[in-house]
């Protein structure tokens, strides 16, 4: 599909240490009891609750999270990204990160919002989120060409920069686009690009079907392979592209959301607005780990009470 690209910490001790030593192996008794799930590991993991006030919490700063204001791509020229589109209320009874993006249906009166981790930090090992779609609007009209993100991407240097590096983990297109004229989930890997007249290497995979609500989204990096999974399932295995140029990524990533409009054709008029939402993310340096082995760490880290753990460096 083409398309203009992205311009593209700690927990406590005490939460780590009971980590560690939850995932202690134990001498077997004479009446063994059940096995106890694997816990987190101590070092190179990064997981984040989304427990935070709002978009100035310090604690959502101090945990390296940035929101983009600045202007340019993806999506339509002119349009905003504005901070006071990233909230943090309660869905569906937990708090969330939530991402808006509104039109009227001109440029001016257009928003888009992204958050990303601002380092380039993020590289093999296993990403997971628990991520809610929406295929309707809040409020105003339904029918714009609104996408729905969450990805990992490295900046592109110069035009067809050979370490570029992106995985589209989820693209949720609820009214299409792209040639698209239903819901659509797209599932892209990377090899590089240019910027303008735009042109892309790249794998992707098609899911037409409604992917409203939550869902559990998780890609794997290793061995050669970049895998996608949708609530367990394997959606795709990408190694190269058709042409046989590795897809793999190259160089460390930053980690991201976003929310945008790719064009204002399906806008039927009044103020539109849509939202998404994130419930956790998690990931696992290093580590290729199978779906129910990340969700399993989430909920380590939740029972031992921890809402933000970063040991990727140690």
């Amino acid at each position: 599909m083409a398309r203009s690209r992205k311009l593209r910490i700690t927990a406590t001790a005490v939460v780590l240490a009971a980590l560690a030593a939850a995932g202690a192996s134990t001498t077997a008794s004479a009446r063994p009891g059940p096995e106890k799930p694997r816990k987190p590991a101590a070092c190179g993991a990064f997981f984040d609750d989304f427990n935070y006030s709002s978009r100035t919490d310090p604690n959502f700063t101090g945990h390296k999270w940035q929101v983009r204001t600045n202007a340019g791509g993806p999506g339509v020229g002119g349009a905003t990204w504005a901070a006071n589109n990233v909230t943090f209320p309660v869905v569906d009874g937990r708090k969330a990160l939530q991402l808006r993006a509104t039109t009227n249906g001109t440029p001016a009166g257009t928003t888009h919002a992204q958050v990303q981790q601002r380092d380039l930090r993020f590289f093999e090992g296993t990403y997971a989120t628990r991520f809610k779609f929406s295929d309707t609007p809040i409020s105003g009209a339904d029918g714009d060409t609104v996408n729905q993100t969450f990805y990992t991407i490295s900046p592109l240097d110069y035009d067809w920069e050979p370490t570029y590096s992106e995985l589209d983990i989820s693209e949720y297109l609820p009214n299409g686009g792209w040639g698209e004229t239903g819901p659509v989930n797209f599932i892209t890997s990377w090899n590089t690009y240019q910027a303008d007249p735009f042109d892309g290497w790249r794998i992707s995979e098609a899911r037409r079907w409604s992917h409203a609500g939550w869902h559990t989204l998780v890609a794997t990096v290793g061995g050669g392979h970049v895998k996608y999974y949708i609530d367990g399932a394997l959606a795709a295995d990408h190694t190269t592209d058709a042409a046989g140029r590795s897809v793999y990524p190259r160089r460390p990533m930053t980690l991201n959301y976003n929310q945008w409009f790719i064009d204002l054709t399906g806008h039927t008029g009044g103020t539109s607005a849509y939202v998404q939402a994130a419930d956790w993310v998690y990931y696992a340096k290093n580590e290729v780990l199978t779906p129910a082995a990340a969700v399993a760490r989430v909920n380590s880290y939740r029972s031992a009470g921890a809402t933000h753990a970063d040991t990727i460096s140690c």
